[in-house]
């Protein structure tokens, strides 16, 4: 059998400041049922009765998001590291280029 919580609706600052029923549930028994930090929602009223469903959906997006932007920032960091290695190749080209060009003069 489910167990049964008595919880008081709150009033909240909503609109306009004007206050507006707020329902909190907290607690370790949350997570016992399956909802955890993080997780997303999905809340139906059907017959008088509010409904409370992990959305799975919305969950899936999240993580489809957060896979895409790890891997855009790992190829990011891979050009930037092959960026960072030409700019100083060019560096160490350049630099050894101006002394060549100092010993000539001086040569002449």
């Amino acid at each position: 059998m489910a167990k049964k919580r008595s919880i008081k609706v709150y009033g909240q600052s909503g609109y306009k400041y004007q206050e507006t029923p707020t329902i909190m549930l907290k607690g370790m028994w949350l997570k016992e049922l399956g909802f955890d930090i993080g997780d997303y929602i999905s809340v139906a009223c059907e017959d008088g009765r509010l409904v409370i469903t992990p959305d799975a959906e919305r969950t899936a997006v999240k993580v489809a998001k957060t896979e895409y932007m790890e891997r855009e920032m790992k190829a990011l960091q891979k050009r930037y590291e092959a960026e960072k290695v030409k700019i100083r190749a060019r560096m160490v080209a350049e630099k050894s280029a101006e002394y060549a060009s100092g010993e000539e003069a001086a040569d002449v």
